[in-house]
């Protein structure tokens, strides 16, 4: 990601931040040399920095390789802040209704800048389901939830969060700015959206919009499983399950209007 300079721009909590997501998206631990290399930052600085977040507990060293890899005090600050989603507390119930009813994974996405983040999951009591990550930022345009929120807001900002070419993933992805932008009027129209296979082969899911006390699409949630699960029969009332579980969702959040109801008594 290209770094914007500041006139408040401070170089040492910078690289101090490099190092931080740098380890955080990569599972392995990495030593002084490996970092300096990905990073670009001189290894007297590495060691610094990283004897520095060691002594105040962010950053554990692995006795046998003198490798280093974050500590558990993030995941404390992360659960912390976690909390602080009322939007995933009072989507939780629901999301496991919506489990329970379909057979498959429930989620629910935020946006997130220039990806959706998944904010939370539930899975079926099943013996085969696809499990999501919680705190995974993905994609908008190849992601039903995110076709959720996009087909909600205004063309412009649309284009504005998106890039014209769009990153291919599958061959079913969509790549053309301009055809997305023609199907998310049908999402509009219809409150669903779909994601056949466009992020990932053998996954499909379905989404629908979660409004807020103004009429803002503020999340996407939804339904995700394997393709191999999926019937053509199942497809009505899959949809339906998800519609009823983002107009409950909607309400709790302080939406008030008729949307879903509209599209629940067809």
């Amino acid at each position: 990601m290209k770094k914007t300079k500041t006139n408040y721009s401070v170089p040492a909590v910078d690289r101090m931040l490099d190092i931080i997501e740098f380890l955080s998206s990569n599972r392995k631990s990495c030593g002084i040399t490996e970092l300096s290399k990905a990073l670009k930052i001189n290894t007297n600085s590495i060691f610094r920095i990283m004897k520095r977040l060691v002594e105040r507990g962010y950053v554990e060293v692995e006795p046998a390789s003198g490798k280093y890899q974050l500590s558990t005090k993030f995941f404390t600050i992360g659960m912390s802040l976690y909390t602080r989603f009322e939007l995933r507390q009072c989507a939780r119930k629901h999301l496991e209704w919506l489990s329970t009813e379909t057979g498959e994974t429930a989620q629910i996405q935020i946006p997130d800048g220039d990806r959706m983040l998944v904010m939370d999951t539930i899975v079926p009591h099943v013996s085969f389901f696809l499990q999501v990550i919680p705190g995974s930022r993905v994609y908008y345009h190849s992601n039903a939830f995110g076709k959720s929120v996009l087909a909600f807001m205004d063309e412009e900002d649309v284009r504005a969060i998106l890039p014209k070419n769009l990153p291919s993933l599958t061959k079913n992805t969509i790549t053309d700015l301009n055809v997305l932008i023609s199907q998310l009027a049908n999402v509009r129209k219809t409150g669903i959206a779909f994601d056949a296979e466009e992020y990932n082969y053998g996954v499909f899911c379905i989404g629908a919009p979660v409004f807020d006390i103004e009429g803002k699409s503020v999340a996407g949630l939804g339904m995700t499983g394997l393709t191999g699960r999926y019937h053509s029969s199942d497809s009505k009332k899959m949809i339906r399950a998800v519609l009823e579980t983002a107009r409950r969702v909607s309400a709790e959040t302080g939406y008030d209007g008729d949307y879903f109801t509209k599209l629940l008594s067809k």
